[in-house]
């Protein structure tokens, strides 16, 4: 349990650094006018390509970490 624990947590820490130097973040925003008697407004969305990509990332370098730490323990 605690190597399935500190693999999930080290491959989200890692994971995150990873895709946020890595992976370009785009802050999706738009501004719209003139609709429903407000004069101005801006919509901000998520980026789901980039949080799909990292949640993918994070999954990936989980498994790693713990696949890494088992061969390294049947090996000692």
């Amino acid at each position: 349990m605690r190597k399935l624990s500190l693999s999930l947590l080290g491959g989200t820490i890692t994971g995150l650094i990873v895709s946020f130097i890595l992976m370009d973040y785009r802050d999706i925003k738009y501004e719209i006018r003139n609709q429903g008697g407000i004069e101005s407004r801006w919509i901000r969305e998520m980026d789901f390509d980039f949080v799909i990509n990292a949640s993918a990332l994070i999954i990936g370098i989980s498994v790693l970490i713990f696949v890494v730490w088992t061969f390294i323990e049947k090996r000692t």
